[in-house]
């Protein structure tokens, strides 16, 4: 008997996979009330009988049949045809309890939970669903009058109205109690799928541009472009790329280039610069927007020379002979947001260009910058000079190697 009935419970609380999760709760609860239906109705025959309700007494005869095939119709995946047959037979039942034996035994309180429950039936259009909410709230407020203008056409005893009362009263309260719960869950849900999905959309915005510049862009969907003075731009380059993608897989490649990069946007973050875009191999950061920063060309340096280390890192753990060449310059660019469309946060100006052109022109596993970052270095790093190189637009530009911090000789002298 035990087993019987923990299959019967498994039976009931078994969803179909191709019902949505959201609309799970109120698929098993119109299983249950279809059941409920059938042993109501059912169990209803013989006391109508009893009270000499003929007409009553052959209709909860039908009305088991119409449950029992409402429950079958549901089951197998038609619960729009199941719901509307219910809701028909609910609201003739209801009328002809009202017109029998008046309002007292409280039946006609039905026709207003039909009407509660409908806005539950996602399944139907929005369209039917308000065209039944219409007819039962037309129907309980014509029931209503009437039963309160017109005598019944066949009272029953005292004692089994206030049965039916106390009965109906308690079963209507239940209902819409349930309801209540029913709407709070599904409206919790929604909020929390929703918060879910606005965080979602944050952190992806946030990723594609800095938190400062998606508020801005928020309040205000338009162009955005400031003026930066100074700022520190760092450009970086796996050397030899191309002939790594000519020897390996796709799959491998893109595998190796996040496995480079993670490591990069991790020391990005520690050091608190702003990662603007990667075009194929080529990894570009400025440090000084969208807020000043008074450090912006000594926390550039710092992050350049932990890019060498952590490449150095991915080699042995990969066994591949990876090298990365860095460019460095500082001064005023253009930031914004341009476009409608994939949108994204970059910088403009001159100083770009040049900074491209110290990787470019640079050597591998060497850190090249310009005079103007040198000269914002010097009292805190150890440089090398390189001499003057051809730099495009520019001709002739005396460069330096950057190749450590002095604090961090001075720690380990």
């Amino acid at each position: 008997m035990f087993a019987f009935f923990r299959h019967l419970i498994a039976w009931y609380a078994h969803v179909p996979s191709d019902i949505p999760r959201g609309d799970a709760r109120i698929y098993i609860g119109a299983k249950l009330g279809y059941t409920a239906g059938v042993i109501l109705h059912s169990s209803m025959v013989p006391v109508f009988f009893h009270l000499d309700q003929l007409v009553l007494g052959y209709y909860n005869v039908a009305s088991t049949v119409i449950s029992v095939a409402a429950f079958m119709l549901h089951v197998r995946g038609r619960p729009a045809p199941a719901f509307i047959m219910i809701t028909s037979e609910v609201s003739v039942a209801t009328v002809l309890a009202t017109v029998y034996m008046g309002l007292e035994p409280g039946f006609f309180l039905f026709m207003l939970i039909g009407a509660l429950y409908t806005p539950l039936a996602a399944f139907l259009t929005l369209r039917v669903r308000g065209t039944i909410m219409a007819l039962m709230t037309v129907g309980f407020v014509a029931l209503t009058v009437y039963g309160i203008h017109v005598a019944p056409v066949q009272p029953i005893p005292l004692g089994w109205v206030t049965m039916f009362a106390v009965v109906n009263a308690a079963t209507v309260a239940l209902l819409i109690v349930s309801v209540i719960l029913t709407y709070h869950t599904a409206v919790d849900r929604a909020e929390t799928a929703l918060e879910a999905e606005y965080a979602k959309s944050e952190a992806l915005l946030h990723n594609i541009m800095p938190p400062a510049v998606a508020a801005r862009l928020k309040e205000n969907p338009e162009v955005i472009a400031d003026s930066h003075k100074p700022v520190t731009i760092l450009f970086a380059d796996i050397v030899g790329f191309t002939d790594m993608a000519s020897r390996s897989s796709p799959d491998a490649l893109v595998k190796l280039l996040n496995n480079i990069f993670s490591r990069f946007d991790m020391l990005v973050e520690e050091i608190g610069l702003e990662k603007i875009k990667t075009i194929g191999d080529a990894y570009m950061v400025v440090a000084g927007l969208p807020e000043d920063r008074e450090d912006h060309a000594q926390a550039t340096a710092r992050l350049a020379l932990h890019m060498m280390t952590a490449t150095e890192a991915a080699a042995r753990e990969t066994g591949e002979r990876l090298q990365i060449r860095v460019g460095i310059h500082s001064g005023d660019v253009i930031a914004g947001v341009i476009g409608q469309r994939k949108f994204a946060y970059d910088i403009w100006g001159d100083t770009v260009n040049v900074a491209a052109r110290m990787e470019s022109t640079g050597i591998a596993g060497r850190i090249q910058i310009t005079p103007d970052t040198a000269e914002l270095l010097r009292d805190g790093f150890d440089l090398e000079a390189r001499g003057e190189i051809e730099v495009k637009g520019k001709g002739m530009m005396e460069t330096f190697f950057l190749i450590r911090e002095k604090a961090a000789m001075q720690a380990t002298a």
